[in-house]
């Protein structure tokens, strides 16, 4: 791996990264976009089913939920409806637009190309506990993130205080896609305040810290007024029609915070004692941990302008305060402490230490050494996501999920009842042929879907994760069902038909 990543930094140059980026992206694609994603379930499921049968304000959230903006169903709808292709890619593709966005606009603030490089296989092939990356809100959050990120370098890269209409579309485009970021995200909003704060803080220094009347005439101010009322209200519009109100902002008590950071000093004492059967990762965190030992003995060597460490302090808050939250946060902990949550730990920590590794005044083999190792460890995490998939996981594949539910179009037109885990992710392939809903017991997020089922020519049982055995009669949603022929495997579950009787 070494000797790749040697012979990698010893021919790169702009065709080279490009060439890389470009591999990087549609290997990413094959791997984790929902037509391909061998770990796709029926909470991804929820997303592809929004898409296709998109309606507001009823779709404006995840279902059944008051977060998790819709905002790759409602981009989606170019896709489905004018090019017609199907929901499944539809989603995968807006996904993956949005993701490319990010990743460049974050990559602006690296020059070096070994960086962005780097930062490609950081944001496109995160390490085994950080997969949720690719599929998660917080990942498209960032993405959003990253385009406010690119919008406002554009717009400082000159010094005239003349604002063009370029600068004001700049301007426009940052607000709009902040507000964007909140709605798919609420843990935006903690972002977006770090961010507008540490842009004051230097613009008061570059004023010498007077405000002046100069600053009422800044067009910023009039759009961050303009973003915060178009927020609150379209905000307070979304969650009044939000299926469910859930007090997830709820922090913990003294015991519940030290209990959170227990459960996260334990996994990472699990990684680096190899403890957590997770072998590449934690190779990739010795890795990081020998980079960052050497860049911070080298740390008096760093250099940087206003813009850089505008940026440099921006992530480092943002990291600390993210992870704070998460220790402070009572869903957090009542949830186990879920590695997802540690996204934008991940996002921010990971860009502030290129931003510092980019800056350090070193000898060239001395850093040509530290961006070997970085490389190597990237490398080595993100390969080992997909050994997890392949040999440690109960799926224990690469095989794409939705090829598996693909099975169920051989029945015709049919309705599915499972357990909420075998339910939505069956109905993927064709959801006008397919449809399905978990049974009355389990997490139903779409009762309109339900009652689609008993419409279908044909009703199947799913009774992985929910039955024993398949009985003969069956109450489901008001409706008595009676066993209808042998149970069956197929779609890799356990499946019988029933039918209704009237």
């Amino acid at each position: 791996m070494l000797t790749f990543a040697f012979l990698f930094m010893k021919f790169m140059n702009k065709k080279t990264f490009y060439f890389a980026l470009l591999v990087i992206i549609i290997l990413s694609f094959r791997f984790y976009a929902s037509n391909f994603y061998p770990a796709l379930c029926t909470d991804d499921a929820v997303i592809i089913l929004m898409l296709h049968n998109f309606s507001l304000p009823h779709d404006i959230y995840f279902w059944g939920q008051d977060r998790y903006g819709s905002l790759i169903p409602l981009l989606g709808q170019f896709f489905f409806k004018l090019f017609k292709l199907s929901a499944v890619s539809s989603e995968s593709i807006t996904h993956y637009i949005l993701l490319i966005a990010g990743y460049f606009g974050f990559a602006g603030l690296f020059q070096s190309y070994s960086n962005k490089f780097i930062f490609a296989i950081i944001w496109f092939f995160p390490p085994f506990h950080l997969i949720d990356f690719i599929r998660n809100n917080l990942g498209i959050q960032y993405a959003l993130i990253g385009i406010a990120v690119f919008a406002l370098n554009e717009l400082y890269a000159s010094k005239t205080t003349l604002y063009s209409l370029k600068q004001h579309l700049l301007l426009l485009l940052c607000t709009i896609v902040l507000i964007l970021s909140i709605w798919v995200s609420d843990l935006s909003i903690v972002t977006i305040f770090i961010l507008l704060c540490v842009l004051f803080f230097f613009y008061l220094k570059e004023h010498n810290f007077a405000i002046g009347n100069k600053f009422y005439k800044k067009p910023e101010l009039y759009y961050i007024v303009f973003g915060l009322l178009t927020t609150v209200f379209f905000i307070h519009y979304a969650k009044s029609h939000a299926d469910k109100i859930e007090n997830y902002e709820k922090f913990n008590d003294f015991n519940a915070i030290i209990a959170s950071i227990k459960i996260f000093c334990k996994s990472i004492c699990e990684l680096f004692t190899f403890k957590s059967h997770e072998l590449f990762t934690s190779i990739y965190l010795y890795l990081i941990l020998i980079v960052s030992g050497l860049c911070l003995f080298n740390f008096r060597f760093i250099k940087l302008n206003d813009n850089n460490k505008k940026w440099l302090i921006f992530f480092m808050i943002d990291g600390v305060i993210a992870f704070s939250v998460i220790m402070l946060s009572k869903w957090s902990y009542l949830n186990g402490v879920p590695r997802r949550y540690f996204i934008p730990v991940y996002i921010s920590l990971w860009i502030a230490f290129l931003i510092i590794l980019e800056h350090l005044q070193l000898n060239i083999r001395l850093k040509k050494y530290i961006e070997m190792i970085l490389i190597t460890a990237v490398i080595i995490g993100g390969i080992g996501t997909l050994y997890n998939f392949k040999y440690v996981l109960w799926i224990k594949t690469l095989e794409p999920r939705i090829k598996t539910a693909n099975e169920f179009k051989s029945l015709g037109n049919i309705g599915i009842i499972a357990d909420y885990w075998y339910s939505y992710i069956n109905a993927c392939p064709d959801p006008d042929m397919i449809k399905a809903t978990p049974n009355e017991s389990s997490y139903v997020r779409n009762r309109k879907l339900a009652d689609d089922v008993f419409k279908q020519n044909k009703l199947y049982v799913i009774k992985d994760n929910w039955l024993d055995s398949f009985p003969d009669s069956l109450k489901q949603f008001g409706h008595l069902l009676l066993k209808d022929g042998e149970q069956f495997y197929l779609g890799g579950s356990d499946v019988c038909k029933y039918k209704e009787i009237k």
